[in-house]
C-alpha cells in the first residue's frame, strides 16, 4: 500500500529523501565494463526510515536498500535499466499487526541526457513489485504497479531548481489513474561541502478509498555532505512531512467507495526527521 525511475531511478543518494527512497537522483561513479558495452554503477544505504512522497515505507522503522544500475551511450542520449531493493512494513488496516509485504523491488528503464550540460532530462518507466507476499481476504488488491515520469534540472551553479512529474494508470491497491508533481532544489551551501535539498510533491489519485489516503502535498527539507575520510560515505539529514488530517475522509471517485484515514496509516504520514547513511560504487 502506499507507495522516481528507480528513484532516479532508483539510483537515490540521500537527497533523494529529500527527495528517492527511494532521492538523490545523480548516478553513483560508475564503473566501466568495456568500451562498447557500456557501465555499471550502484549505492547501499541505511535509514532510520524508508520514506517515498512523505509516507513511511517502514511503518517509520529503519531500512537497508541497494540499487544497481546499468547505463550505455545510445549517440546523444544514455539509456539505463536499474533495480532498487528495500525492506518495507505496511500497516495492515483489517488487523492491528502489518501487510506480509516485507521487500520491495523496483525495475526501471529509460533514457537521460543534457542540454550544454546544464539543463537535464530523464524520461523513464518503473516498475514496483513486492514479491512474495500474500493479502488478507479483506485486503486482496496488489501492492505491485507501474508508474512513468520525466525528471528534469537545471543547473544555475549556486542551486538546481528541480521538476519532475510520474504518472500511473493504476496506483498501488487499487488506487486508479494518478499524478504526482514535484518540484525543489538542491544548492551546495558555502561551508564544510554541505549540500542543502528541499522538495514539494502533490499527489492527486482517483480511488482514495482504496488507497486508504486522500489526495495530499508532502515536503522536505535536508542537508547532506560526503565523507571521503570515512570510506567516501555520504550522511544526511531530512525533515519530512504531509498534510494529511488525522480521520480525513476518503471516497473513490470510480464507484463511490468512502471511509476514512486509518489511525496507522495516518502515523506513517506524519513529521520526522530522517538520518541516511549511503556509500556509491
Amino acid at each position: 500500500m502506499l507507495r522516481s525511475f528507480v528513484r532516479s531511478t532508483a539510483m537515490m543518494a540521500v537527497l533523494a529523501l529529500v527527495p528517492s527512497a527511494a532521492s538523490a537522483q545523480a548516478p553513483a561513479p560508475a564503473a566501466a565494463l568495456a568500451p562498447s558495452w557500456g557501465e555499471i554503477a550502484g549505492s547501499v544505504a541505511a535509514m532510520t526510515d524508508y520514506t517515498f512522497r512523505g509516507v513511511s515505507q517502514t511503518t517509520k522503522g529503519p531500512a537497508v536498500q541497494g540499487s544497481l544500475e546499468y547505463t550505455k551511450e545510445l549517440g546523444p542520449v544514455t539509456g539505463y535499466v536499474g533495480t532498487f531493493l528495500s525492506n518495507v512494513a505496511f500497516p495492515d488496516t483489517s488487523s492491528r499487526g502489518n501487510l506480509d509485504a516485507k521487500v520491495e523491488f523496483d525495475f526501471a528503464f529509460g533514457l537521460r541526457g543534457d542540454i550544454d550540460e546544464k539543463f537535464k532530462w530523464d524520461v523513464g518507466y518503473i516498475r514496483y513489485m513486492y514479491p512474495f507476499t500474500q493479502y488478507p481476504p479483506a485486503n486482496s488488491m496488489s501492492l505491485d504497479w507501474t508508474e512513468v515520469g520525466v525528471k528534469l534540472t537545471y543547473d544555475l551553479g549556486f542551486v538546481t531548481p528541480v521538476l519532475n512529474y510520474f504518472h500511473s494508470q493504476n496506483y498501488s491497491v487499487g488506487g486508479g489513474k494518478s499524478h504526482y508533481g514535484q518540484t525543489g532544489f538542491d544548492a551546495p551551501l558555502p561551508f564544510y561541502d554541505i549540500t542543502l535539498g528541499a522538495r514539494l510533491g502533490r499527489l492527486v489519485i482517483a480511488n482514495n478509498a482504496n488507497f486508504g489516503l486522500p489526495d495530499y502535498t508532502d515536503w522536505s527539507i535536508g542537508v547532506s555532505r560526503d565523507f571521503p575520510e570515512l570510506l567516501g560515505v555520504n550522511i544526511g539529514l531530512t525533515y519530512t512531512d504531509t498534510n494529511v488530517k488525522k480521520n480525513a475522509p476518503l471516497s473513490n471517485k470510480s464507484d463511490r467507495t468512502t471511509g476514512n484515514v486509518d489511525e496507522r496509516v495516518f502515523d506513517t504520514t506524519q513529521p520526522r526527521v530522517i538520518l541516511a547513511i549511503t556509500k556509491k560504487f
